[in-house]
C-alpha cells in the first residue's frame, strides 16, 4: 500500500486553521463510526474529533478500510478521544459552578 507520509498515530491537527492549509479540506463522515475522512489536496486521512489517526493515503477507499480496522491502536485512539472529551466537559462544568 502506497502512502505519502509517515506519522505518529494520534497526531493533533488544527482543522479549523485553513489559512495554513495549501488546499481546501473536504470532510466525509464514515457511517456508524466516530471517524471522519479528510481530503486535503489529493490525499486522504482520518480523524476522530480534532485528532488525526491515520497516515495519508492516495485513495479514499483505502483510507476508509484502514480506519475501520479494529486494531489495538484504533481502540486506544478512541478511548483517548473519549477521555479527552470527558475531561473537557468536566472543566466546563467546573467553570460553570465557579461563576
Amino acid at each position: 500500500m502506497k502512502t505519502t507520509e509517515e506519522l505518529d498515530t494520534f497526531t493533533n491537527v488544527n482543522l479549523l486553521d485553513k489559512e495554513n492549509s495549501s488546499a481546501e479540506l473536504e470532510f466525509t463522515a464514515i457511517e456508524n463510526t466516530p471517524f471522519t475522512i479528510v481530503k486535503q489536496g489529493n490525499e486522504y486521512f482520518s480523524i476522530i474529533g480534532k485528532h488525526r489517526i491515520t497516515e495519508s493515503y492516495l485513495s479514499k477507499e483505502i483510507c476508509k478500510t484502514e480506519t475501520e480496522k479494529i486494531t489495538w491502536d484504533r481502540i486506544v485512539q478512541v478511548i483517548w478521544a473519549v477521555a479527552e472529551k470527558i475531561n473537557n466537559l468536566d472543566e466546563q462544568l467546573k467553570n460553570l459552578n465557579n461563576e
